[in-house]
């Protein structure tokens, strides 16, 4: 079990953080998937001469209708599959850089000031979009495809890769990969900041 090597009140350890974070990744994607659809959905009506739908009530009405709880979750998939592998190294790699940080300076990784928790939290940020960043475009296109499932033109994670790859190469995979590093590096580590200074306040 996660816990079994970590007494109570002790630290995970790295290898743990990983397990954890892809646990938590698993049950994150269950709620962020359908928030993610509708949004994307959303998008698309923008661009449409008649839309279908203009806001979050009739997206959720509209894509419920044609297939239920299967419909709500289109792009499930490339969700869970992001999720998984970028939770996993988000918190995995904050708490590895965390551990490095205090070794080099021969400290515990309480004594680390804000600047290291600030650095390690940038590099858990990079992680989570640097590997899985093409997975995202995927999921993306897939719910931005038809709520119709006959009229998509996506049938599933593979097809949509070599589509994708098909219109613009491995460019196409890193549309937005720019702004979307400049948001998340120091966004995720003013987050671990805030949470690790909010712990020590409570304890």
């Amino acid at each position: 079990m996660l816990g079994a090597d970590a007494p109570k009140g002790k630290r995970l350890s790295v290898q743990q953080s990983f397990v954890a974070g892809a646990i938590t990744g698993m049950f994150v994607a269950l709620v962020e998937c359908p928030q993610d659809l509708f949004k994307s959905q959303i998008q698309v009506q923008v661009f449409k001469e008649k839309p279908q739908f203009t806001g979050v009530a009739g997206a959720v009405k509209e894509i419920w209708r044609t297939g239920g709880v299967r419909s709500v979750y289109q792009g499930f998939g490339p969700t869970l599959t992001r999720n998984v592998f970028s939770v996993s190294m988000y918190f995995g790699w904050y708490e590895w850089t965390r551990d490095q940080i205090a070794a080099s300076r021969g400290c515990q990784v309480s004594d680390l000031d804000g600047f290291d928790v600030f650095a390690a939290g940038g590099l858990g940020g990079i992680m989570y979009w640097g590997i899985n960043f093409p997975m995202d475009v995927i999921k993306s296109s897939m719910q931005s495809d038809s709520i119709v499932r006959s009229e998509r033109r996506f049938s599933g994670i593979l097809d949509c890769a070599r589509k994708l790859y098909k219109e613009g190469g491995i460019k196409r995979f890193y549309s937005g990969y720019a702004p979307c590093m400049a948001r998340s590096i120091p966004a995720n580590a003013a987050c671990f900041v805030a949470y690790e200074k909010t712990k020590q306040l409570l304890e």
